[in-house]
């Protein structure tokens, strides 16, 4: 039966169907890798900025907690993905021991406006609700962090699909080095 079809037909015939079929069939390839590429987990940046020790004495809190060090640390978040992101949540934690005073945002919507909240049950613990985020848009996170004593942070993201965020380190180095006889920090100048 299928003989006696392909030999009725011409060979342009069989051709140009070839040519419709082959042609279908790259086109389907080509959306694939497209769709691949567009749709694999993007990567969102988030800097570590800045970690200046704001007091390394004790001091008394408002309320008369006493707090060992205070620390300000600064964090920037660059969407480098390409889609916009309608909302997702970011975690920022640090040691066991640290305790988060003070924590705010900076965006081009302004101070504040994208929210962020000290967790009450964890007080080391800080959770930022990020809304409407384009692609290439900013967004600055302050904290004031108190009794910190290994230095560590732990950075998660919630809510997110088809991205994920890798967080690097971009602190500055500066000429310091550290006396022999003492902890202080000498700053040494060139010049």
């Amino acid at each position: 039966m299928i003989d006696l079809i392909l030999t009725s037909l011409n060979s342009e015939t069989t051709l140009s169907i070839l040519q419709i079929c082959i042609g279908g069939l790259g086109g389907v390839i080509l959306n694939n890798l497209y769709l691949y590429y567009r749709n694999k987990i993007q990567k969102m940046q988030c800097f570590y900025l800045e970690d200046d020790i704001l007091s390394k004495i004790p001091s008394r809190n408002d309320d008369n907690t006493i707090h060992e060090n205070i620390h300000c640390k600064r964090y920037k978040v660059i969407n480098t993905t390409n889609k916009d992101i309608t909302e997702f949540k970011l975690f920022f934690q640090f040691d066991a021991t640290a305790d988060i005073l003070e924590c705010y945002s900076q965006s081009k919507e302004g101070y504040n406006r994208q929210r962020i909240r000290k967790n009450t049950s964890n007080k080391n613990e800080a959770e930022a609700i990020v809304k409407n985020f384009n692609r290439g848009d900013e967004i600055e996170y302050v904290f004031k962090v108190a009794n910190i004593s290994a230095n560590d942070y732990y950075i998660t993201e919630s809510s997110c699909i088809g991205f994920k965020v890798k967080c690097k380190d971009k602190r500055k180095t500066t000429n310091k080095s550290k006396s022999r006889r003492s902890s202080q920090i000498l700053i040494v100048k060139k010049g």
